[in-house]
């Protein structure tokens, strides 16, 4: 459970993080903060192409051999989700503005909802593959990063338990 204090504090600290590597290239951004210099992991805006929220994952002092194997597997895993969801949104992005150049009729601004529905389940059809495969490669990352932050909590359990 978060107290006032620490939402506080993760409150100011938020503030820094306005907008994280925006993968829309002209939009200036405030750098992220440094993962040493932060109390707890940040969580910044959504990315406007790929709707993902960044982490900066906080690095401890003293982090273990596997709390850093942890931290850098989160990270790599973190691009990997943005990678592919920005790519995924683009290409779906850009495909909807092809299918409305050519269906959307003169004088009309917009397609009704069963208009569109057309070209949704085209394109859910059309990337039922990438889907399959993107989900089988997340529960595989997902397990691998249970299997290390289960490793991490015992280690630190049995740490605190040798030092009193």
């Amino acid at each position: 459970m978060f107290t006032k204090s620490i939402l506080k504090n993760n409150y100011l600290n938020l503030r820094l993080i306005l907008r994280t590597q925006s993968t829309i290239p002209d939009q200036k951004s405030v750098q992220p903060p440094q993962p040493h210099n932060i109390s707890s992991d940040m969580i910044g805006p959504p990315d406007p192409v790929s709707n993902l929220r960044r982490i900066v994952f906080k690095k401890p002092e003293n982090e273990t051999t596997l709390e850093k194997k942890y931290r850098e597997l989160r990270i790599e895993v973190q691009e990997w989700n943005q990678n592919f969801w920005t790519q995924h949104n683009s290409r779906f992005f850009k495909e909807r503005e092809d299918y409305l150049k050519k269906n959307l009729p003169e004088g009309k601004t917009n397609l009704t909802a069963d208009e569109m529905s057309v070209f949704y389940k085209a394109f859910l059809d059309k990337n039922w593959k990438a889907h399959l495969d993107y989900n089988k490669e997340w529960y595989k990352k997902n397990v691998t990063l249970l299997g290390l932050a289960i490793q991490v909590k015992i280690q630190r359990l049995l740490g605190m338990k040798v030092s009193l």
